[in-house]
């Protein structure tokens, strides 16, 4: 059978990227495949050329399969990291002669900042793999390699860019003639209808709805998973697939049930893969016209994901304006019902962001959502956005309280730091901070300059490149200079905590004079012990972010202008710029771990706040204060991009009524210019009971950051803070 089946495959969709089975006469092992591709480190030849021999030979000799009981073919390479890729990959950053070396050491042991090469928040031009398909990529990269060798522009650079495409889509293409002769080879109706659907792609672009989700998974292992460059969408999933639904429906290709079918499937690849971060897609939008882009394939697609009921993929869907308010609640009630792993991201905030920052109306509307809620143009004009760096906001603090040194590393950080009783305003100890901040930014920018300038030697990017037409027109790789805009983003960690801090130094220190620098100082480096009076003062203390308090708003509002205007539009060193993004991903776990007690009220080692959210526990006047607190921001500081988390108790979105006030509240905060925003329902009773009998609730999720992950599988640490978070809310 080739339909009808999908329960008795469900256990060997579990397996695929977790504990596969593959025949041995179908190739190597992936680890075996890691060891033997150390061969072409020897190679006398540029980074694209080598990494694409190496491509060559995994695709050639991976073991494979296409079983009975799945519609996408199985790569050996099933783990993500480390995939075969990676040792030659360490092995060709060994001779980067990087500069900057050692204070990016610093910087990281420190937890000041924490910096990595990022080849992950990549998404291809997924119009042109549909246009054109892998041999019309190919086909179209060799045509501009000829273009440019009549202009004369055919360098050696550009030349062994285009050899490396030309090798890997190559062996792309075998690559799928041995998955057609391996479904060939079994006996069932089902591995016969995937080889079809493989020769088809072999020969060209999808030509119905199945093609298209295979292309996607396709491509998807091609990039992420052998030539280690990450995916992070699948792309406007319901856009990209209607007219494919559409068509099939209309000549009776397949049926509704089919491709919903073949939809779950495709689906249950990434829940298999099970990814931490969560595999993003992203629906919904505007037409051109102005009317919702919101259709038939966008609830297809939320219907399927609530019956799944994954934590991955994870979904990003733009709300606007025109957006229906049935649409909103069936969405809203997704998240309240089942905890899905669902994002909403705002298009009147992603609008005001971009054109503040030069790109057009139409450059807003048609823009991609990436990895957790990022935003950047496509189609016309391509941006391609590194994350690179987390600005610990709290790290300034320690250092000033420990006269410059970092607890870490013992060594100095930063500026010097003048005795804390001559610092005898709060003006003198806020330009201080500042300072401090500064140097954390300017030394993240120096040491990311530094290394983002050989990326194209690093990790070329022979698959990504030639699906984007301007990398193709300048011959440049994708990540060097070859997307129309090639920008670094310096992410922030702990911006809600720093202005609690802030706001605690201001009133206690300056304001009402009931305790000294020098009395902060050391209850800071004695993590409190012996200072619990003054401790429990500062738990106590109400003035914070997130409660909707102008007086503490200002300090939000004057931290983001400061680091939109050190940040933003800096040059980086692949021709593009640099823009501030107030995501943290998980450094307020990470670098909460590297940073000492503060003025907040934070234990050393202690987490942090994250993203435009406040600390956890802090914001205890309702959810509407909170978002007087965000929009109290321009959105625009922070073109990288703009999250706010919220949790808010059951009973508050109760029934039909709760689901229209949270509609309402969505409305409110997105005509604010509120860009990404996601929630998790729940009240304390229950994660405590979850945490108690985890067997009982092995499906609960929780919002992280920008990911879904299940509950009973969190460190304890991390559940308590939740725990601490849902006892603070409102009912």
């Amino acid at each position: 059978m080739i339909f009808g089946t999908y329960a008795q495959d469900e256990e060997y969709l579990w397996k695929k990227f977790r504990a596969p089975q593959f025949d041995p006469c179908t190739g190597i092992d992936q680890d075996t495949a890691a060891k033997e591709i150390m061969r072409f480190a020897e190679l006398d030849a540029p980074a694209p050329i080598v990494k694409a021999r190496a491509f060559e030979f995994l695709a050639e000799n991976l073991q494979i399969e296409v079983d009975p009981h799945d519609f996408f073919p199985a790569f050996a390479c099933w783990k993500r990291r480390p995939c075969p890729m990676s040792p030659l990959l360490a092995e060709l950053r060994k001779r980067i002669p990087l500069q900057q070396g050692e204070l990016w050491g610093l910087l990281n042991q420190s937890g000041a900042s924490n910096i990595w090469i990022d080849f992950d928040h990549s998404v291809p031009e997924w119009d042109e793999v549909f246009r054109l398909g892998f041999p019309g990529l190919l086909r179209n990269a060799m045509e501009w390699r000829e273009k440019h060798r009549a202009a004369g522009t055919l360098d050696v650079a550009k030349e062994a860019y285009f050899e490396g495409i030309r090798i890997t889509y190559g062996a792309m293409l075998r690559m799928l003639k041995r998955f057609i002769e391996r479904a060939q080879g079994h006996d069932n109706a089902r591995c016969h209808f995937v080889a079809a659907s493989l020769q088809r792609l072999h020969d060209g672009p999808p030509q119905n709805f199945f093609d298209a989700l295979q292309a996607i998974y396709l491509y998807f292992m091609f990039s992420e998973h052998i030539d280690h460059l990450q995916v992070r969408s699948l792309g406007n999933l319901d856009w990209l697939l209607t007219p494919f639904y559409d068509r099939d429906l209309k000549d009776d290709t397949f049926t509704d049930a089919q491709m919903r079918e073949m939809f779950d499937h495709f689906f249950m690849q990434w829940g298999s893969i099970d990814n931490y971060w969560g595999q993003p897609v992203y629906l919904g939008g505007t037409r051109a016209d102005g009317s919702t882009q919101v259709n038939h394939l966008t609830h297809f697609i939320l219907e399927e994901a609530a019956k799944l009921h994954l934590p991955t993929p994870k979904i990003q869907i733009k709300i606007a304006a025109n957006t229906p308010d049935e649409f909103i609640d069936k969405v809203t009630a997704l998240i309240r019902d089942q905890n899905q792993s669902i994002v909403l991201v705002g298009e009147e905030g992603i609008r005001h962001i971009m054109t503040s920052h030069g790109y057009t109306e139409e450059d807003a509307r048609t823009c991609l959502i990436r990895g957790c809620y990022e935003f950047g143009s496509r189609g016309r004009v391509h941006a391609n956005t590194t994350g690179v760096g987390h600005l610990n906001m709290l790290k300034p603090f320690e250092l000033i309280f420990n006269n410059g040194i970092d607890k870490q590393t013992r060594k100095p950080v930063g500026v010097p730091v003048p005795p804390l009783n001559a610092l005898n305003s709060f003006d003198e100890f806020y330009r201080l901070y500042i300072q401090e901040l500064d140097w954390i930014i300017e030394a993240n920018i120096k040491v990311v300059n530094d290394f983002e300038a050989h990326l194209a030697s690093i990790n070329p990017a022979n698959v990504f490149s030639p699906t984007i037409p301007n990398s193709l027109r300048t011959g440049r790789d994708a990540f060097d200079d070859g997307c129309d805009y090639n920008n670094s983003s310096l992410l922030t960690t702990g911006f809600g905590s720093a202005i609690d801090a802030l706001s605690v130094i201001e009133e206690l220190v300056y304001k009402k004079g009931e305790i000294s620098l020098e009395k902060m100082a050391a209850a800071l480096n004695a993590n409190w012990e012996g200072y619990e009076e003054l401790h429990r003062k500062i738990l106590t203390f109400r003035k914070r972010y997130g409660n909707g308090i102008p007086e503490v708003d200002r300090f939000a509002q004057m931290l983001s202008r400061t680091l939109g205007n050190r940040i933003n539009g800096r040059p980086n060193s692949r021709g593009g710029v640099w823009e501030s993004s107030v995501h943290c991903a998980k450094q307020f776990i990470h670098q909460g771990a590297k940073t000492g007690a503060t003025p907040d009220g934070r234990f050393a080692g202690e987490e942090m706040s994250k993203n435009a959210s406040p600390a956890m526990g802090a914001d205890v006047n309702g959810v509407t204060a909170l978002l007087r607190s965000a929009l109290a921001i321009d959105a625009a500081s922070f073109p990288g991009d703009f999250p706010l988390d919220v949790m808010m108790h059951p009973s508050s979105v109760k029934g039909a009524d709760g689901l229209a006030a949270w509609r309402q509240l969505l409305r409110v905060y997105f005509a604010g210019n509120g860009v990404a925003i996601h929630f998790n329902i729940f009240d304390a009773a229950k994660l405590k009971e979850a945490q108690k009998n985890p067997e009982k609730y092995s499906g609960l999720q929780i919002r992280v950051c920008g990911w879904n992950v299940r509950f009973t599988e969190m460190a304890k640490s991390e559940q308590d803070m939740y725990i601490r978070r849902a006892e603070s809310i409102i009912e």
